[in-house]
């Protein structure tokens, strides 16, 4: 590394912070789906937009290969 480089450290969320719905317990799980707190449902909101822009990614990653392979 040259020493312009940032440290791995660096990217590293800090301690204690929630990273993935893995780390939930399930009922923490449970509550986060069904809280009706401002910062849940943003939560909430946020990822089904990820998810409907995964899926749009997603299918247009396939309609370019797929009108690819028929040319």
């Amino acid at each position: 590394m040259t020493k312009n480089d940032i440290s791995s450290d660096e990217y590293s969320p800090a301690k204690g912070t929630i990273t993935s719905l893995s780390q939930l317990t399930k009922e923490q799980f449970h509550e986060l789906m069904t809280s009706k707190h401002p910062s849940a449902k943003k939560y909430r909101d946020y990822a089904k937009k990820e998810f409907d822009y995964m899926m749009k990614s997603y299918q247009s990653l396939n309609d370019f290969f797929n009108h690819n392979s028929k040319t």
